[in-house]
């Protein structure tokens, strides 16, 4: 032991008794806020420490104030841990509202062991600024990181065992612990509401512009196959990204992430259903439809895929055109009969079937889930293409529920006299420009015998006759075409161009002696994709004030039926084309005007503000060069599309809806997505 420096030896009695002055003691304070600001207010509290533990000392028992300040007084200099009873703080957190703009920090990548839910970053909140500046000591807490223990979850969690881990980021409730030498202060509390996300949708018969961006980003997720547990699957979005609250939730499509619209809502208010569901990994597989459904505690959201192009069974489905009676029942509760999906007309052959498919497999999650989440929420369904044409099927089949559709790109689906029957059912279709799937199949009667006379032969012959008698005509109508249903929203690329008198042959005269002249067109350089919603002008009819602020040139009823013909889609004089088909051209479109409405004054300017008014400024350059009709549709068509920031006036109005908008445009990328414009 002689080489050790550090031992003693002391032959004296080391404890020796001490007899000093009343010992010093300290007090701290915690000031309980939530992300706006406002105090916790009377929360039942207690706070420990060594010497409460070791029972020198009662447990310090109380309630915040009317400030939401908690003051123990009397303390010995020991680190002092501050735990809240967790059902009344729980209750009151799910009353309050997040700020609008969240830290958004980055996603950890592979191999990152930066953890998902990590402390919130310093000089992002407002409340810590204020703090600061007046000397307090600040902490970002979530419930998890101050309660007692776990709180009554109602409705019940779906893994008691699993907590949701943004708002409980470690696995015992330890409550928040100062140390000792940060006692003597004031320590802000900022507590993040007991809240999760909900997708921001509105139940209305007019248009809404978050309604089409986020319903457009459900029909993308319904193309997701990953697996549940994989980030960007159907279970990952709604049960995970929905409920962490640092990030606005995204939707994964080819390496693209799309932040969503989205409210925050108690708690309790949640997404607690949801599935992805597919008939070919059925226990007994049929067939080939897949789609999902979630349901909240005010919606029900339905989201059907569209035309997947791996393997020949979607596009099967897609060709087999035959109408045929809508013996189609209504969906209802098992064993209880139900009407068909309309009383006239025909629908789809093989659309019908592909659903008849699912709604058979599925019959518990169509007659029981979502059926019944039909009843009291408000019910919402969508899809891109196929699944386009399979929610108008879905919506048909609950027409006395009231849904509301919206399609992106869907073909015909039912024949006039269906639509005609459907007329009440809320339904936008978005069409993006000479997209070629909404022209089929065509306006024609496509019911004759040759369906019936040859068996599955008859379906090519009696399509090829239909075809015959569509084309031989200009205008495709006969006694019961194949229609479209519902109110537009086109996606429209306007071109101009100049007309000028040429003399082709100067040497060849009239018999008068003046030469023969011609009149050939050339296209201008300026061009502009306009979104065109003609149900707006209509809202603008009943409101004249507004119209006459919002028009220049009025799009009344007569107008909108030349431009926009009932049952059917504008005509361009264009070919379509399949390249304008795919949700990677519609979302981006619908994303950025979406931005340009939210903030139509930021600078820079969008690329698509510029172009447009570059293009308004060539037509009043050529005004009396362009032809008559062209120059018309033009300026009606740049009309409608200043009337569009109108569709953003219920979000705006709405309780969150404000703050929903100001959070996208604060994380969402102006050049992130390219919207075709030209070719």
């Amino acid at each position: 032991m002689h080489n050790d420096p550090m031992h003693r030896t002391d032959t004296l009695n080391p404890n020796k008794d001490f007899i000093g002055g009343k010992q010093k003691r300290h007090w701290i304070e915690f000031q309980l806020l939530d992300e706006q600001g406002e105090p916790l207010a009377n929360l039942p509290y207690r706070a420990v420490n060594e010497a409460t533990r070791e029972r020198v000392v009662p447990e310090f028992l109380g309630r915040s104030d009317a400030e939401g300040v908690i003051r123990v007084e009397g303390l010995h200099p020991l680190p002092i841990t501050l735990l809240m009873e967790a059902n009344p703080l729980a209750d009151q957190l799910q009353t309050r509202r997040l700020r609008a703009e969240r830290a958004e920090p980055p996603r950890p990548v592979i191999g990152d062991r930066t953890p998902l839910y990590g402390p919130q970053r310093s000089g992002f909140s407002p409340i810590e600024k204020q703090a600061l500046a007046a000397g307090r000591c600040y902490h970002y807490l979530r419930i998890g990181q101050l309660c007692d223990q776990q709180p009554t979850f109602q409705p019940p969690l779906n893994d008691s065992n699993k907590l949701p881990a943004f708002h409980f980021p470690e696995r015992k409730f330890n409550g928040f612990t100062v140390s000792g030498d940060e006692l003597d202060r004031r320590h802000v509390l900022e507590v993040c509401p007991f809240r999760a996300w909900s997708l921001m949708l509105h139940h209305q018969s007019g248009y809404s512009l978050v309604n089409a961006y986020n319903l457009g980003l459900m029909s993308i997720l319904a193309y997701s196959t990953r697996d549940e547990r994989e980030l960007g699957s159907v279970n990952e979005f709604f049960e995970q990204q929905c409920l962490d609250l640092s990030r606005t939730p995204r939707v994964w499509d080819n390496g693209q992430a799309w932040p969503c619209v989205v409210v925050d809502v108690p708690f309790s208010d949640r997404y607690l259903t949801i599935k992805a569901l597919d008939t070919a990994k059925a226990d007994v597989p049929e067939g080939h439809t897949q789609l999902l459904y979630a349901i909240s505690a005010s919606q029900a959201l339905v989201a059907w895929r569209g035309t997947e192009m791996e393997g020949l069974a979607d596009l099967i489905t897609d060709a087999t055109f035959r109408p045929v009676k809508p013996e189609i029942a209504a969906v209802c509760e098992p064993k209880v009969p139900c009407p068909d999906l309309t009383a006239v007309g025909s629908v789809h052959l093989g659309f019908r079937d592909a659903f008849e498919v699912a709604r058979r497999v599925f019959d518990t999650d169509f007659g029981k889930t979502i059926l019944g989440g039909a009843r009291d929420k408000k019910l919402f369904i969508c899809g891109h293409s196929l699944g386009g044409a399979l929610g108008l099927i879905h919506a048909a089949s609950l027409k006395n529920h009231n849904p509301l559709l919206y399609t992106y790109g869907m073909p015909r689906t039912f024949t006039l006299h269906a639509v005609q029957f459907l007329g009440d059912l809320w339904h936008f279709r978005h069409v993006n420009d000479m997209d070629a799937i909404p022209r089929v199949p065509p306006e024609a009667a496509l019911d004759n015998y040759l369906y019936d006379a040859y068996g599955p032969v008859g379906l090519l012959a009696g399509f090829s006759w239909s075809l015959r008698q569509a084309v031989s005509s200009a205008v495709f109508k006969h006694e019961d075409p194949f229609s479209h249903h519902g109110e537009i929203a086109m996606f429209f690329r306007a071109k101009q161009h100049q007309q000028q008198e040429i003399t082709p042959y100067p040497a060849y005269r009239k018999p008068d002696g003046t030469p023969y002249r011609s009149t050939i067109a050339y296209e201008l350089p300026e061009k502009a994709k306009l979104y065109l919603v003609p149900s707006l002008s209509e809202d603008g009819d009943q409101q004249v004030e507004q119209a006459t602020q919002c028009l220049n040139t009025s799009l009344n009823a007569e107008s909108r039926a030349r431009f926009f013909p009932r049952y059917s889609n504008p005509a361009t004089g264009r070919m379509p084309r399949i390249g304008d088909h795919f949700m990677s051209q519609y979302q981006p479109y619908i994303h950025n005007q979406l931005l340009e409405s939210i903030d139509a004054e930021r600078d820079p300017l969008l690329e698509r503000q510029v172009q447009r008014r570059k293009f308004e400024q060539q037509l009043k350059d050529y005004y009396g060069s362009i032809h008559e009709d062209e120059l018309t549709r033009n300026r009606v068509f740049l009309d409608l599309q200043r009337l569009v920031d109108q569709a953003l006036h219920i979000t705006q109005r709405v309780a969150g809806g404000t703050e929903a908008l100001q959070r996208f445009n604060a994380i969402a990328d102006p050049k992130a997505y390219y919207e075709k414009t030209d070719g």
